[in-house]
């Protein structure tokens, strides 16, 4: 597992392997910019790397708790994932059940669930009522993740891995995917709305945000 430090040759410009022409070129120059997202060593962001729950927890504290974060731990990612599950943005999870999982890649049901608990948390504007026929696995959606998986749709910061709206919650996520889906995220929690999200264009086998 690769730490989150942003090395000086990534700070100012963009990753050697998200060129302008990659289709989260814009999510990922800008999560870096902010401090949110970082690369892997040697100008390099690693886009198709599987995000796990520690680098996404990562990027949580450091968008919402910042000022939370402390310091120390016997890993690097020790004082991002404390901050966060103090903040409860993990409850829910199967990381909190099992906090031997932060190296492991996060699935969608668990991100959209520390989505939805952040948006809570932040008191963004979550629509009460969703029509859940948009989600074309509604029915294999655990009851545990269904207000999560539900809230995301509705305000854009996540949606389906096809044409059916199939929400996949087992699949896991891209660095990539993970940056403009923090993006997105950002931009609920400061009281905007993301647009219609239109489905990226993406190498052959890789799912939608």
């Amino acid at each position: 597992t690769v730490g989150m430090t942003v090395p000086a040759s990534a700070a100012g410009g963009t990753f050697a392997d998200v060129p302008a022409e990659h289709w989260a070129y814009a999510a990922v120059e800008e999560m870096a910019s902010r401090g949110v997202v970082s690369g892997v060593g040697e100008n390099r962001y690693a886009p198709d790397n599987t995000v796990s729950y520690a680098e996404f927890a990562t990027m949580i504290a450091r968008s919402f708790y910042g000022d939370k974060i402390g310091t120390g731990g016997e890993a690097w990612y020790s004082a991002f994932l404390d901050t966060v599950t103090q903040a409860g943005a993990v409850k829910g999870t199967r990381l909190e059940q099992d906090p031997t999982l932060a190296v492991e890649g996060i699935t969608r049901y668990d991100m959209a669930q520390v989505m939805y608990n952040v948006m809570s948390e932040k008191g963004a504007d979550i629509p009460g009522d969703f029509d859940t026929t948009q989600i074309g696995d509604w029915s294999a959606i655990p009851v545990g993740y269904q207000k999560a998986v539900s809230a995301c749709y509705s305000l854009g910061t996540l949606s389906g891995t096809d044409g059916k709206g199939t929400f996949s919650g087992t699949t896991m996520m891209t660095r990539a995917q993970a940056a403009v889906v923090m993006d997105r995220l950002l931009e609920v929690c400061s009281g905007g709305t993301p647009s219609t999200p239109v489905t990226p264009e993406k190498p052959s086998g890789t799912v939608q945000i």
